[in-house]
C-alpha cells in the first residue's frame, strides 16, 4: 500500500493515526500493569471507571431508587408474592 516509511508518514489517514495512538496507549498501559504486577500490585483491581459510576447513579435516579438499592438489584432477584 505504501512505497516506504516516508510515504507512510506523509499519507496516514486520521483513522489510521487514531488506531496507532490507541495501540500505543494500550501497550504503555500493559507495560505499566506488568511492572506493577512484578511489585505485587494489581492495577485493575477494583477500578470501576468514573463513567460506570455516573451511569449507575443516573439509572438509579431514573428508577427512583437509591444507588445502594440499584446496586443490590443487580445481585438479587426480588419476588413479591401475593398473599
Amino acid at each position: 500500500m505504501y512505497k516506504n516509511f516516508n510515504d507512510l508518514e506523509e499519507n496516514l489517514t486520521r483513522q489510521e493515526l487514531g488506531i496507532m495512538i490507541e495501540k500505543a496507549r494500550e501497550k504503555k498501559h500493559d507495560d505499566q500493569r506488568f511492572l506493577a504486577a512484578l511489585k505485587g500490585i494489581d492495577l485493575d483491581e477494583g477500578n470501576e471507571s468514573e463513567f460506570d459510576k455516573i451511569k449507575a447513579r443516573a439509572e438509579a435516579k431514573a428508577l427512583g431508587v437509591s444507588e445502594e438499592e440499584y446496586e443490590l438489584s443487580g445481585h438479587f432477584n426480588i419476588i413479591e408474592e401475593d398473599e
